[in-house]
């Protein structure tokens, strides 16, 4: 993740929170990203069987990094209410929301090779979220305690 993307995401989602708090809102955004996250999923699931490479580690990976941005969210939503802010939820809704239609095309792509280079090359970088971050940090952590603990039992031996 490069932060002029990650600068250009805030921003958009900063102006479309503020826009919405203005005109307030209600649950549905949340549901809309769930709703897009269900199919990122769904096409992720199709894109990995037709090209055979289905992986359920990655599959998982995929689907605690969506726990993970509903966690955010939820964190998010709890400061608003804490702060009387009213804006920093709608700015995760739409951050995530961003990432979440980026790696559907990303997806898509994957299964419909008929796609313009110039827009996978900005959907590449548009659909990694923190969430994915997290996952992918937690995971390198993960591994090296494993590893280590395979080391451990390989010199008892």
């Amino acid at each position: 993740m490069d932060s002029y993307t990650e600068s250009i995401k805030l921003f958009i989602s900063a102006v479309m929170a503020s826009g919405v708090s203005l005109f307030g809102i209600s649950f549905k955004y949340v549901l809309v990203l769930v709703f897009l996250m269900i199919v990122d999923t769904a096409f992720g699931w199709i894109r990995s069987k037709k090209n055979n490479q289905w992986n359920i580690s990655t599959a998982k990976c995929g689907f605690i990094g969506k726990i993970i941005e509903l966690i955010f969210i939820w964190v998010l939503c709890i400061l608003d209410w804490i702060f009387d802010i009213n804006l920093l939820k709608y700015m995760g809704i739409f951050y995530f929301g961003i990432c979440e239609v980026a790696s559907i095309v990303d997806n898509y792509s994957g299964i419909n090779k008929n796609m313009p280079d110039g827009v996978l090359e900005i959907v590449k970088n548009l659909k990694y979220s923190v969430g994915t971050l997290a996952v992918s940090k937690i995971k390198n952590i993960l591994s090296q305690v494993f590893d280590f603990q395979n080391k451990d039992k390989n010199t008892k031996d």
